[in-house]
């Protein structure tokens, strides 16, 4: 029987195999001209932890912790500090990654284009922010198949943005179905405050690098492809897959996703006067 773990903010918790779990934490970052990407680590037990003590020894003399925004600017809790020693906190932060994760994921979208296509009257696709937690679970259950590995996943993502409870009911009834449970690998799903999950940090600093080189570099071709980003993605690419959904992949998504918005509703209605009789 499956292990039930505590109810977090209206999220079930169930761990399926306790002895073989991954941990993937995921955070979101948006630009300005409507780039919007989450993007986060997967780390095996108890590797988390191990990273989660560098990290803070590291990032600890900061309140709170890494905001990428803030570092690469140099502004709020970083403000004042040496390019120097921004440079070192940069190349410190990617060493303890390489060293813990299992693996990388990165997915965006443009939240101009999703609004278009989005069935927005089915409940966790009408914002980038649910699609793009649904396509980097896909990613991590997909990684894994290839991989040849038996995991679960437990998924964290940051707490407080604006889409959380749509996201929540769309996880919730989503793995209801056994194929989609079973394509994302899912043991649970928690949302947290980067206070009390350290390796959010780490996914801020993807999805904000991520969303970043999307933007500037492959969109408006204004910036290279930073260091940073490289030193994460060059020191094993197998470890990590990053992809912009747009055009006609995302169109049919949308349409495929429409179409089983429409098969629940049909299976709703037929219940419902089932029952009346």
């Amino acid at each position: 029987m499956p292990k039930r773990l505590p109810r977090y903010k209206g999220v079930l918790l169930q761990a399926l195999n306790l002895n073989h779990m991954l941990r993937a934490y995921f955070d979101e970052s948006e630009r300005e001209g409507g780039v919007f990407c989450v993007a986060g680590f997967a780390f095996a037990s108890p590797q988390d932890k191990k990273f989660t003590k560098e990290w803070s020894r590291l990032f600890g003399r900061y309140p709170d912790g890494l905001h990428m925004r803030e570092l690469a600017h140099r502004i709020g809790a970083f403000s004042g500090i040496q390019a120097a020693e921004q440079h070192r906190l940069m190349v410190e932060a990617v060493k303890i990654i390489n060293r813990h994760v299992s693996a990388g994921f990165a997915i965006s979208c443009n939240l101009h284009e999703v609004k278009l296509l989005a069935p927005r009257w089915i409940r966790g696709f009408g914002d980038a922010y649910p699609l793009c937690c649904h396509l980097t679970m896909l990613a991590v259950g997909q990684f894994l198949e290839k991989s040849g590995s038996a995991e679960r996943v437990t998924y964290v993502f940051e707490s407080g943005h604006s889409s959380e409870a749509e996201t929540t009911d769309f996880i919730r009834s989503a793995v209801q179905s056994p194929q989609v449970a079973e394509s994302y690998r899912y043991a649970g799903a928690e949302f947290l405050l980067k206070s009390e999950a350290v390796p959010l940090q780490a996914a801020d600093m993807l999805a904000w690098e991520w969303a970043k080189f999307r933007d500037e570099t492959l969109e408006k071709g204004i910036r290279p492809l930073r260091r940073s980003l490289r030193a994460l993605f060059e020191n094993d690419p197998k470890r990590y897959s990053g992809a912009h959904v747009t055009g006609e992949p995302l169109a049919k998504f949308m349409v495929q996703i429409r179409e089983l918005g429409l098969l629940q509703l049909r299976e709703e209605r037929a219940k419902g006067g089932s029952g009346a009789g």
